[in-house]
């Protein structure tokens, strides 16, 4: 429902455009002077704002500018019975929608405002992808050219096409979302909105009010009403993510949009009907969560359609130089090429990569700043993580001993273990450690 505010201090005229305007299916609010219009803005939201430019108080164009301040996305149409070229100017530099001189057509006035509503509409979808495109990293497309990622590329270009929900499994920082944004790019939604919420960031009643919405009123707080963000997402693709964080209360009304296009902001009676394509991901084993009773079987079910499995970074180590290469270019100063030496490739093509993808995109960007005007990044650009390999890894909720803790020990355990590996080779042992081998010599002589 369209909902518009009048202002006008000539009452006859108000109370024809309300009429006309209500009988065509819109919500009317009115006010006749800019004062009380102004105080009905802060509490209400508003589509199309209807305002003389001649008020006892302040002017139209005042008011207009006061408008867009609150709700930027409001349309406003000028109307005057004195058609001044300059009034007109200065209205629309202001951000008028349109400007129309009284005495107005109510036939007229419906069509301009019915267009003025379809921009305001297209308006919210662009600051909507806006801020989703904010959020895409340089990197919209898949990097990589190993089997692993290779089958996951198939499987997207299978799925994309249809309009079935996706559930997308994985660690942190695989691509889970680059995954449910190339299939929203490959869908017939693809340019129609591509919205994100993050179920595991947000509270349970404010994941609620974020999802479906609210009426004014609705709770303390609720000041005016507020668009959810299933509303937002409606002809294009809504991804869930951490979706096996999600309440079991929210999940139950989740499953009923995903069988019906159906729901109520909190606060409402009235219903909603969106058309939504669904992805789903989690870094979590869900029938793991369904053994502990935190998320329900029906809903597993109905999201469990289509699985896309993204492997972790140590699983597709052959893109791990062609990965490197691409931040490299992305996170370099402009006109300086940077190259990885091999000792620092080494450590990067060991290493066990626990922030998968994102991890190595930090430490290449952080190794760009360390390496200054420098042609090549060196292993002393890397962070010291890097120089530990996966099989040090220490359980932070594990109880240890004193011993355990104590870096000569571990120093000398992890020497072993190198020496057990390479074989004995003690050259391939020191180039695996990040140091020469004279000073491997050193510290074995040490333990």
């Amino acid at each position: 429902m369209i909902r518009v505010l009048i202002v006008d201090d000539e009452y006859q005229l108000l109370e024809a455009f309300k009429k006309k305007l209500t009988r065509e299916g819109m919500e009317v609010f009115t006010a006749s002077n800019g004062k009380e219009a102004l105080s009905i803005v802060r509490q209400e939201t508003f589509d199309i704002g209807l305002f003389d430019i001649r008020l006892p108080d302040i002017d139209g164009v005042q008011l207009l500018k006061e408008l867009k301040e609150l709700q930027p996305t409001a349309e406003v149409i000028m109307l005057t019975g004195y058609a001044s070229i300059d009034t007109a100017i200065r209205s629309m530099k202001l951000g008028a929608y349109d400007y129309l001189t009284k005495p107005v057509k109510l036939s007229e006035l419906h069509a301009v405002i019915l267009k003025a509503f379809e921009k305001k509409e297209l308006k919210e979808k662009a600051i909507v992808l806006e801020e989703q495109l904010q959020r895409i990293e340089a990197h919209d497309r898949f990097i990589g050219e190993s089997k692993e990622i290779n089958a996951v590329k198939k499987a997207i270009a299978l799925v994309g096409k249809s309009n079935i929900p996706v559930l997308i499994l994985g660690e942190t920082g695989t691509g889970k979302e680059l995954v449910a944004r190339a299939i929203h790019g490959l869908s017939t939604r693809s340019h129609n909105p591509f919205v994100i919420i993050n179920a595991s960031n947000l509270q349970e009643s404010i994941l609620e009010s974020e999802l479906f919405g609210y009426k004014k009123g609705a709770f303390t707080g609720a000041h005016i009403d507020k668009m959810g963000l299933l509303q937002i997402a409606n002809t294009g693709t809504f991804l869930v993510d951490e979706v096996a964080d999600m309440g079991t209360s929210i999940q139950s009304k989740l499953l009923r949009v995903l069988e019906t296009g159906v729901f109520r902001k909190l606060g409402d009676t009235k219903e909603i009907t969106v058309d939504v394509r669904f992805i789903f991901a989690t870094n979590k084993s869900i029938e793991e969560e369904i053994k502990a009773n935190r998320f329900r079987k029906d809903l597993f079910y109905r999201l469990n359609t289509f699985v896309i499995q993204v492997p972790p970074l140590r699983e597709r180590k052959d893109d791990i130089p062609i990965l490197t290469e691409y931040f490299l270019e992305k996170h370099a100063r402009k006109g300086i090429k940077k190259v990885v030496s091999k000792r620092a490739m080494n450590l990067l093509m060991d290493y066990h990569w626990p922030g998968n993808v994102r991890e190595l995109a930090n430490i290449i960007e952080r190794a760009v700043l360390i390496s200054t005007d420098r042609y090549e990044i060196v292993h002393e650009d890397l962070p010291q993580t890097i120089f530990t390999p996966s099989f040090v890894e220490v359980d932070k909720k594990s109880s240890l001993s004193e011993d355990a803790l104590r870096l000569d020990i571990m120093e000398k355990e992890h020497i072993k273990k190198v020496l057990e590996i390479s074989g004995g080779n003690k050259s391939k042992a020191a180039r695996l450690l990040g140091i020469s081998r004279k000073k491997l010599y050193q510290k074995i002589d040490n333990h």
